[in-house]
């Protein structure tokens, strides 16, 4: 008997559309002999909808969804079609497609956790500590691990007086330098500055779509390249690693998801469809050193499912960890395959091993017995 899975995508969130392409990518994928998906679309302004026979991607758009609630009762967690007639479904572990926003950075794994529901992505703290790259740098750095170096604003800083921001900068980096929303992926508000003016002018845009904002040295003449790693039954692995082709100064929001995809070019959109060199074409010591620190940076910030590590390296091979991202566009799923691993078998590791995960942390004893309440009752 197929087990009953969700598949959640969407949120509140500035990438809302590629969670979407992500997520419905993802769908038409699962091993549907194994696993009963029923989908979870989180609108922009957050409601919760439900889809039960979702099979490709045009049915999101003819499929009439429901209102949905989320619950724990004597059995376990739910899902629950609010009205009448509505259904309750009872998932043993949700396969999550968000990016950014609400859904990347925590708040639904921490429901899902409550209520005893097992998660392919990071947890609350791995998603927390990879979804601010001012945090996720601290760690890193904490560990040894290479990260450019830079500082952290907040929007508060900024917009009281930016010209006391920029003095707080300047005195501790030089121009030029990228500004990075630390909470926002797809390159959403990063810019390269290399005047007083510049800088400015994009810390004051950054601060408009974030509350916290990473001004980092511009390495220069470094090139990017990307690693997924992923945790099965306790061995930490990485994918192929791929040299993404930037046809901007940075890799940007249109190079990731709007150049070679969509329907016209065949089956790959969302960030399948970048431009790239896979597996690129480096050195073994590179190759070695790329994979080695991915894993080391997977386990320092406490990550769990699959994730994409992103690194900028100079021409001398000098390494940097660009960023985490704890739910991969596209779920990263063409790294895998070009290590032989098929997308279909991609998602079913994945809600293996969440579920697997999640049936370890309910052995541990949560409760502790007291007569506490019985003499605060009296």
């Amino acid at each position: 008997m197929a087990i009953p899975v969700l598949f959640m995508f969407g949120g509140v969130s500035a990438e809302h559309e590629v969670s979407v392409v992500t997520g419905l990518q993802a769908l038409e994928h699962i091993d549907r002999n194994a696993f009963d998906p029923y989908c979870i679309y989180i609108t922009k302004s957050g409601a919760m909808l439900g889809y039960g026979n979702l099979i490709k991607r045009g049915d999101f758009k003819t499929q009439k969804p429901k209102s949905i609630t989320f619950g724990k009762d004597s059995i376990g967690g739910y899902v629950r079609e609010n009205g009448i007639f509505g259904s309750t479904i009872r998932p043993q572990a949700a396969y999550l497609a968000f990016h950014g926003g609400t859904g990347e950075s925590g708040p639904f794994q921490g429901i899902l956790e409550a209520i005893d529901i097992a998660f392919t992505s990071p947890g609350i703290e791995g998603s927390v500590i990879t979804m601010n790259k001012a945090i996720g740098k601290e760690i890193l750095a904490a560990h040894n691990l290479p990260v450019v170096q830079g500082v952290s604003m907040t929007q508060s800083e900024i917009a009281s007086d930016s010209a006391a921001a920029i003095a707080k900068i300047l005195k501790q980096i030089s121009l030029p330098v990228i500004i990075k929303p630390a909470h926002l992926g797809s390159s959403i508000g990063i810019n390269i500055a290399r005047t007083e003016i510049e800088l400015e002018k994009f810390l004051l845009e950054a601060a408009q779509v974030d509350n916290e904002i990473v001004i980092e040295t511009l390495v220069p003449s470094f090139k990017e390249y990307n690693c997924a790693v992923r945790c099965i039954d306790g061995n930490v692995e990485t994918s192929a690693i791929e040299a993404p082709i930037a046809h901007d100064a940075i890799l940007s929001f249109a190079d990731k998801y709007q150049r070679g995809g969509g329907k016209k070019s065949g089956k790959q959109s969302g960030m399948a469809s970048l431009q790239r060199e896979l597996p690129a074409k480096i050195s073994d010591a590179l190759k070695e050193k790329i994979e080695s620190t991915a894993k080391a940076a997977f386990t320092a910030c406490r990550c769990k499912g699959m994730v994409r590590i992103d690194f900028m390296v100079t021409p001398d091979e000098t390494l940097y960890i660009t960023e985490i991202n704890p739910i991969p566009g596209s779920m990263s799923f063409y790294l895998w395959e070009a290590k032989g691993i098929p997308f279909k078998q991609q998602i079913s590791d994945m809600l293996t091993q969440a579920i697997t995960d999640q049936k370890i942390r309910a052995s541990l004893r949560m409760d502790h017995q007291s007569d506490i309440i019985e003499k605060f009752i009296g």
